[in-house]
């Protein structure tokens, strides 16, 4: 049986790719009080197929703040139903119910066992900074006056890939998995219009692991914390004090499976 109490062979699994500005929202994950996108795409689900249970599955819990361009998600739903929108009604009837910031992509069948989360193999975000005042831009790059030194930036990215312990980095002091992730590519680039773009794919997250990495490469990157002390620091699992930079700057970009 799946999460809806059907039977596989009377379900459909529907994988969704979605886009969103989580400015207004207190993150992908549904809560009790707080609007959350989760939530948001769940509600409209039930009125396109008139109630029953719909649970949605994300491919990571973006926090509060965080915007995406390619989020994942599935769910289940019995054939008597899915039948009766079929996919083209299906993503725009979704379209029409959720707000302008949720943009559903694209929606597939996909097989029974599939599952948003637990079948990804690697995520990758990219937190945008800029080194020049924004009017436009302002929510959602993070504005920087010290000079930024790319090439220490990239060396700092050299430091963090492969497999590693980021305790040194998280909030939280424990974890089921002993905070290693494996960070499959670090790469910092200096864009058009003084516009900095980290980006970073690893198997998996910590929470704020983005962020704290993005705040550690700027603190080096513009002289207040030396790479040879960020590094020596990050290989022991030492504290490093750096600032959690703000979630508006921060998106998930791809997914992979």
């Amino acid at each position: 049986m799946n999460q809806t109490g059907q039977s596989e062979l009377d379900s459909i699994n529907l994988k969704l790719l979605i886009e969103y500005d989580g400015k207004n929202y207190s993150g992908w994950q549904r809560q009790k009080k707080q609007r959350s996108i989760q939530q948001t795409i769940e509600d409209a689900l039930k009125i396109i197929f008139r109630g029953g249970q719909i649970s949605l599955n994300g491919s990571g819990r973006t926090d509060a703040g965080v915007h995406a361009y390619s989020q994942c998600a599935n769910f289940k739903i019995s054939k008597s139903k899915f039948e009766s929108v079929g996919i083209k009604r299906l993503k725009i009837s979704l379209n029409a119910l959720v707000p302008d910031d949720i943009v559903v992509h694209e929606i597939k069948i996909v097989p029974p066992r599939f599952h948003a989360r637990f079948s990804a193999k690697k995520r990758e975000y990219i937190y945008r900074i800029s080194e020049t005042p924004k009017a436009i831009e302002r929510d959602t790059v993070y504005f920087i006056k010290d000079s930024f030194d790319i090439n220490t930036a990239k060396e700092f990215c050299k430091v963090i890939t492969g497999n590693h312990s980021f305790r040194s980095l998280c909030k939280n002091k424990e974890d089921d998995h002993g905070f290693r992730c494996i960070v499959y590519k670090a790469d910092v680039k200096r864009k058009r219009d003084g516009i900095i773009e980290f980006t970073i794919s690893a198997n998996r997250f910590l929470h704020s692991m983005v962020r704290a990495l993005t705040g550690a490469m700027i603190k080096t990157a513009t002289g207040k914390l030396t790479l040879a002390e960020f590094t020596k620091k990050f290989k022991k699992g030492d504290e490093i004090k750096i600032q959690y930079l703000p979630s508006n700057a921060l998106f998930l970009s791809k997914v992979t499976y």
